[in-house]
């Protein structure tokens, strides 16, 4: 399933994502090194997040044990995302709207 993402490049950096990976924007935006330190490690939290919940539904424990796993699970893919949004947002979320074009996510 593919949901159409409108993009407004509010801080005029020039970004293009259709052409552009994000490795690109991030150097277009000029991260410095802790901010793309910042990004892998919550990134990397919330591939860990997605991972615990796959084990655990995958794994033949008594359904308290797995439950509790999954929430664990989705606290860490939550606040992994969140983390790196803070980050590369410079600790001010965004605005997500959802219209019929897609999603319009804009940091005013």
């Amino acid at each position: 399933m593919r949901i159409r993402v409108l993009l407004v490049d509010d801080a005029h950096v020039g970004i293009k994502p259709e052409s552009e990976t994000l490795l690109d924007m991030g150097k277009r935006a000029k991260l410095s090194f802790r901010e793309w330190a910042g990004v892998m490690v919550s990134l990397g939290m919330g591939l860990m997040g997605a991972w615990v919940i796959v084990m655990a539904v995958l794994d033949p424990e008594p359904y308290s044990k797995v439950a509790s796993t999954i929430a664990a699970g989705v606290v860490l893919v939550g606040a992994g995302g969140f983390a790196a949004i803070r980050i590369l947002t410079h600790h001010k979320p965004p605005k997500v709207k959802v219209s019929p074009l897609g999603f319009e996510i804009a940091w005013d």
